[in-house]
This record gives structure tokens, C-alpha cells and sequence, in this order.
């Protein structure tokens, strides 16, 4: 995939080979949309991929996979993992630069504003958060925790899930962190003793939205 195609087509590009990196660049970058190489990576970009759309910094931009393989199981499992399109060797970049704006142009469209579970809505737009109508006053890393919980509702999160999904592998927290942050959250939602009504404990685990 040429460079200078998506640059004529007026967007800026940046070049990646370590995908370690990705998150931590599309988190600040923001940019529109990411191409993935799957040839280049190989099996290490499902988890990528799964992080990219996890997270609330990077789920914004449109996620394409580019790949020498047409297997139905690749394809099936790109879209789970939360791509957005994938398509097949050999193509005309210039198709693979259509086929990314028409992604972005949907993505603008559709994307849903709010998440509502139970009586909790979170307006991922303004930044907040209510509670049977009534708003709730949280932090930024109190939204993103609640947001990457209540968005997979029923998954379980690990502690280092939760660390590098909400405060990125640039700062250094410990799991103990995690804790007094859910702590504090459900304090926030108005729950005091436990067991919760949002946020179960997993023992050994993490945690999940109930």
C-alpha cells in the first residue's frame, strides 16, 4: 500500500512496524483510520485489534485489516475482533482508499452517542454520566474505567486488562490501583457495601459489569 495514494486523497499518514506501539499512536493520534497489515504480523494482530476497539481513546477510528488470505476463519475472526473491513490481496490502492472512506463516512453516521445498562447512561459525546436520569460527578479515569466495563457488559477484565486499557502502558499504576479506583466508581454510583449491583468482583480475576 503506497503512501503517497492516502496522502493524494488528502489524509496524513503515519508508518508503524511495531505493533506494540499502535495503541499507545492511535490514542494520541486519533486518527480517522488505522490499516493493518495482517501478512506483516501475523497472529499477534487479533489482540491488537481487540485493544483498539476496547478502548475508549481508540475506538473511534475505523479499523481495516489488508491480507493474502481469503479463509473464511480469518475473515470471521477479523470482524470479531472488531474489524471494521477486511480485504484481500491483490487489490488497487485506490480501492483500499474508497473502500476507507466509505468505512469512516459510516462509522460518523452510525456510531451510537450513548450506552445505557440498567439504570446507569453514559453520553460518550459529553463526557457524562447519570444514574436514574440523576448526574454523576466522575473523574476522567472514573468514566473510562466505567466505560470499558458497562461497554462489554458480562466480559471479565484482568487488573493488567484494566491498567493498560484505561491508564495505557506509559504510566505506571499498580493493581492495587484498579481496586481503590472501582472502590471509589461504585461510591460514585451510590453503592456502599457489597456485594454490587454493577461491578462484581471476580476473585483471582478482575472484574465485570453485571
Amino acid at each position: 500500500m503506497q503512501k503517497s495514494i492516502i496522502e493524494n486523497d488528502g489524509y496524513e499518514v503515519i508508518r508503524l512496524n511495531d505493533p506494540d506501539l499502535l495503541r499507545d499512536t492511535v490514542a494520541d493520534e486519533k486518527p480517522k483510520a488505522v490499516l493493518i497489515n495482517y501478512d506483516t504480523f501475523d497472529m499477534k494482530i487479533w489482540n491488537v485489534c481487540k485493544n483498539l476497539k476496547d478502548d475508549f481513546d481508540t475506538r473511534k477510528s475505523a479499523l481495516i485489516l489488508l491480507s493474502s488470505s481469503g479463509e473464511e476463519t480469518d475473515v470471521i475472526r477479523a470482524i470479531q475482533m472488531g474489524a471494521d473491513d477486511y480485504v484481500i490481496k491483490p487489490f488497487s490502492n485506490k480501492s483500499v482508499v474508497a473502500r476507507m472512506r466509505a468505512v469512516i463516512e459510516r462509522m460518523d453516521r452510525s456510531e451510537s452517542k450513548k450506552i445505557k445498562v440498567k439504570d446507569i447512561e453514559i453520553d460518550l459525546d459529553e463526557h457524562k454520566v447519570r444514574k436514574s436520569g440523576k448526574p454523576i460527578d466522575l473523574t476522567y479515569i472514573q468514566f473510562k474505567l466505567l466505560y470499558l466495563l458497562a461497554s462489554r457488559r458480562d466480559s471479565v477484565f484482568s487488573r493488567k486488562e484494566i491498567l493498560d486499557k484505561v491508564w495505557g502502558r506509559k504510566v505506571y499504576v499498580t493493581n492495587r490501583t484498579v481496586d481503590v479506583h472501582i472502590k471509589r466508581l461504585r461510591e460514585k454510583l451510590g453503592e456502599y457495601k457489597y456485594p454490587s449491583q454493577y461491578i462484581e468482583t471476580i476473585h483471582g480475576t478482575g472484574y465485570r459489569f453485571l
